[in-house]
Formats: structure tokens, sequence, C-alpha cells
């Protein structure tokens, strides 16, 4: 049997109030003139109490109150109307006077009870909740609010005594059990809490969830063999007790036998009798299991089970969540990816797996999925800046410049609140202006990110040998490239741009020493850095260095336009 807190909405106490609203007749038997009008001004009062207009409503239950002082109902009302304003001293006052004045009335009672408890005034709210529980005593809430109240006294005793007594008289409760169990696992008395467990599973010996909750205090008291026996006997009774193989797989985890684990939650999965949903919610039981055994097998186990359910539920988008999140963990990220493909076909509303399609296809390369993957996301979720970005992404790698800086600026306008997204998408908004001769916006971008982060080498590198390649702001570019190499000196590439820079500016000798630095690491040295070792020992009037450090490049794989040309002819062609 479960219980109800009784709401008292706005008029259930109208009636005591009217009672207490009664007139002195005058003496030919009618109402004074007097009394009439208080009843219209807090008639009034009524009404602005209703419409939430307090301060007017206050006034006017004043007035009456003045009006007429054996009023009750206008000194409760005064009460309600302060505690309504959150003024709780206001609100204690009143109610006091209007409980005094009319002390039979138990709805002023409860009020000021409720008040106390809201003040932390427990003993005084305990002393109203006794005396209304001994005079209502079939009104299980004024015995509630006492255990209450005794409770926050740590009474837990006389807490329970109240419960007792509740259940005298209206039979065992879940929620009072449970009351008292959360009691007596407060004062560490396990063998309390459990024989009250017992009871209540002895009262209604087929409903499962008492014998869930039972077996929850059992499990995390570490009584394994006694909530194994308990959940053993009530599957003998009810075979599709589902839950009781989730709480035999969860006693067999803590004890260390997986196998025995994994048995059991397959039986629940198994189950005919149960639909969807709540096998879903045994395979995340399953998964937060198993979070501490991480082995391949469990791997595998969750995979097989999550398959089974897709093949029982194969229009359900989680069954499909929950597998590209295991395949993920499996590192098979293409069967991930398409698992969460699959899903959208049925629910395209849940913004986490949008975000992990793309994610994937980022991680995985694949522009043209990213392309249509981050499309298709915003479509869904238009005003989110990061699928707007990752579009850009794939666009410019399928050198799509136009269709990317569309998107990249329209993720700008869309990330002006998280400065480092901005950062990001300024740096290959960058890239994406150059590559379509938009310069100035070019530049413009760049300048953006190194305002914010003078030493993005990104932004440092390209912005750089953009602007040498373009034989433009050379002394702006050389800033830039030597910032470069000043905090990355082991870089190759980094080397190449500032050699190139110097290169561009006619300063042969210096390009030189940069590029016999870059052509001299371990790694990162690209044919392309070799062309360029090649063309500076060219200017340097070191013709036949210059060809073997051509052909060198070509070897590595390089394949500029001018290669071949250069030597075949021994020339330098620019």
């Amino acid at each position: 049997m479960k219980i109800s807190r009784i709401i008292l909405w706005a008029f259930l106490w109208l009636p005591a109030v009217g009672v207490a609203q009664k007139n002195k007749k005058t003496s030919d038997g009618g109402i004074s003139e007097k009394e009439l009008q208080a009843e219209a001004v807090f008639t009034d009062g009524m009404k602005f109490y209703i419409a939430e207009t307090y301060d007017k409503a206050i006034t006017h239950f004043k007035k009456a109150a003045e009006m007429n002082p054996a009023s009750s109902g206008s000194l409760f009302m005064i009460a309600k109307s302060f505690l309504a304003t959150n003024d709780i001293a206001n609100a204690t006052l009143y109610s006091e006077k209007a409980s005094k004045l009319d002390d039979e009335n138990k709805f002023y009672k409860k009020f000021l009870g409720d008040i106390y408890t809201k003040q932390k005034r427990y003993k005084e709210a305990a002393q109203i909740y006794e005396k209304l529980a001994s005079k209502y005593p079939r009104d299980v809430d004024n015995y509630l609010d006492l255990s209450n109240a005794y409770i926050m006294q740590e009474k837990y005793a006389d807490a329970v005594e109240v419960y007792n007594k509740i259940e005298k008289t209206i039979g065992m409760s879940e929620e009072i059990t449970h009351q008292k169990q959360l009691i007596y696992l407060k004062q560490n008395k396990l063998e309390k809490a459990i024989e009250e467990g017992d009871r209540l599973i002895a009262s209604e010996p087929t409903e499962p969830e008492y014998v869930v909750q039972q077996a929850q205090i059992l499990i995390s008291n570490e009584r394994y063999d006694q909530a194994l026996k308990m959940l053993e006997t009530s599957l003998k009774r009810n075979p599709d007790f589902a839950e009781a193989h989730v709480l035999l797989a969860e006693i067999y985890r803590k004890k260390g036998d997986f196998e025995k684990c994994s048995q059991e939650l397959q039986v629940a999965f198994t189950n005919k009798n149960l639909s969807s949903d709540v096998k879903f919610k045994i395979l995340s039981s399953y998964m937060l299991m198993m979070k501490d055994n991480k082995s391949e097998k469990t791997l595998d186990n969750l995979i097989g089970l999550t398959k089974e359910l897709i093949n029982q539920a194969p229009s359900d988008a989680k069954g499909y969540i929950v597998l590209g999140d295991l395949l993920t963990q499996k590192a098979d990220m293409k069967g991930a990816r398409d698992s969460y493909v699959k899903a959208t076909e049925f629910d395209k509303s849940v913004f986490e797996v949008w975000l992990a399609i793309v994610e994937i296809d980022a991680k995985l390369n694949d522009n043209e999925s990213l392309a249509k993957h981050s499309e298709e996301a915003i479509e869904y979720f238009p005003n989110q800046a990061l699928f707007w970005y990752h579009n850009g992404v794939a666009n410019f790698v399928k050198k799509d410049f136009e269709k990317s800086i569309s998107s990249l600026e329209e993720a700008r306008n869309l990330a002006l609140d998280n400065k480092e997204m901005v950062k990001f998408v300024n740096g290959l908004l960058g890239d994406a202006y150059n590559e379509a001769k938009q310069y100035s916006k070019s530049d413009d971008a760049y300048e953006a990110v190194l305002k914010v982060d003078p030493n993005d080498e990104h932004v440092l590198n390209n912005y750089a040998y953009y602007l040498s390649l373009r034989k433009d702001k050379l002394s702006r570019a050389l800033q830039l490239s030597t910032k470069l190499t000043e905090n990355a000196a082991s870089n190759a590439t980094y080397l190449d741009t500032h050699a190139w820079v110097l290169y561009t500016m006619k300063e042969y000798q210096k390009s030189r020493e940069v590029f016999e630095k870059a052509v001299k690491l371990p790694s990162g040295v690209s044919g392309t850095i070799v062309e360029h070792y090649g063309d500076v020992l060219y200017q340097l009037g070191e013709k036949d260095k210059a060809i073997e450090q051509w052909k060198k490049a070509r070897q590595m794989g390089e394949n500029s336009i001018n290669i071949d040309k250069k030597i075949q002819s021994g020339q330098l062609i620019e």
C-alpha cells in the first residue's frame, strides 16, 4: 500500500474560514452593517490573493481584521499572503494569532506547524503535530509530519513509534517500511532493517519491487548469500522476474564470478515477456556493472546482447546508439560510425549521436562522409557551430573553398561566445580565403587569431608562407616566420617556411643557413623542403649542388609543376 500526501488546494480551508467569519447577529437577528462591510473587504482580499497580488491582498485582509477582530480567517489569510512573499517572520506572527484565536481549527494548526518546520523549529512543530495526531488519529498526514519532525531532531525511536502507529491504522506500507529501514540503517541496526523488509515481502509475496529493495539492502551490506537465497526463492514463485536475474548478476560480479554474472543477465535479457525498454535498462545495468571489467570477452558479450536486442526491436534507435558506443570502445570506428548513422534513421533528434558521427568521420579522414553527415546534422541543429565548422573543414579538404568559407563564416557567427572555437575557425578561414584569392579577408582572419594567441603555430606558418608566395607584406612575413622558428626550432616544415620567406626577400645566404638546419633534422624533411634547398643553392651559383638536391627531391616523391623541368634543363624555373 502506498501513501500519497494530501495536497491542500487554495480553498480546502474555506469552510473553516467561513465558520470563523460568522458574524454576531444584531438584536433583531440580522448582521450589522460594519460586519457586512468586513465580509466585502475580505472577499476583495481573496480576489487579490487568487490573482497573486499579495501586497493588495494583505492590505484588504488587515482592514477586514480591524473591522472584525473576531475574524481568525482574516489573520490566517494575512499569514498565507506573507508566506507567499517569503516573509516568514510575519507569516509566523499572523499564523500564531489565527491559531490562538481559533484553537480548534486543524488547518490553522497544520499551517503553523509547517511554518515552524520551514524555520527548523522542529520541537515546536512536533508539539503541534502531536496534538493533531492525537485529535485526528485517522489522518495519516499528521503522523507523517510528526515523524519527520522527530527525524530532524534525531529522535529516531520516536519516529519509528509513529510509523508503527501508522501501520496500525493503514496496514503494511512500502513507504513506511522504507522510512523505518532508513532509520535503522542510519542507526547501524542492519538486522532490524532486514527484518522490516522481510515483513513487507511476507505481506505481499508476489510483489517483486519489495524483493528488489530488500536485495539491494542485502547486497550493499555484503549479505550476498542471504540475497541469493531470497532471489532464488522469488524466481521459483515468479520465473519471469527479470530484475532478480539482474540482481543475481550484480552479486556474482561483486564476488568476481563474471561468467555467472553474464549468464544471469543473458537470461533476463532473453525474457520474451519483457518490453524492449526494460531490456535496454537491463543492458544499461549490465554495462554499468561491467565497467570495471574491460576484457575483450566482456565487450563481445555486450555487443552480442545489443545485436540481439536490435534484432528484437529493429526500429528502436537506442540499440544502434548503444552498439555504436560499444564498437567505439572496441576501436571499431567505422562500425561505430555506421551504427550511429543507422540510429539517425529512426531518431534524428539526438545531438550527441550526430556529434559522434562527424567526429568519427574526421578521425577516419573520410571527408566525403564528413561533408554529407555534417550537412545533415545542420538540418536538425542549425544553431550548432561545431557542425558548421566540420562542414567547413570537409569542404576545404575537398577544395570547395566557397562552400567551406560559407560554412566557416556561419560557424564563426554562432560561436562568438566561444573564443577558442572562434580561433580555430578563423585559422581555417585564413587558409580558405587565401585559396579563394580573397587575400585581404585571409590576412584579417589570421590577424584575428594572432590577436588572441600570438603563438598559434598553424597561423604563424601558413600566414607567413602565403605572404611569401604572394610576395606581399614580406616584413610581416619575416616577423611571423622568425617567431615560429624561435618557438619550434626543430620543426622542418616551420624552418622551410622561414627559409622561404628569406628566399623571397633575396636573403639567399641566410635562407641557405636555415635550409641546411632543416634538411639535417632526423624527421619531417619532405621533398618540397629539399627542392627549395636546391632553389637557394642555384641562386647562390652552386648549380651542380642544386641539381643534386632537385633529383633527391624527385626521388622522395616531390612532383611539383617544375621539378622535372629543373632537372632536365639544369635551370631554375619559378
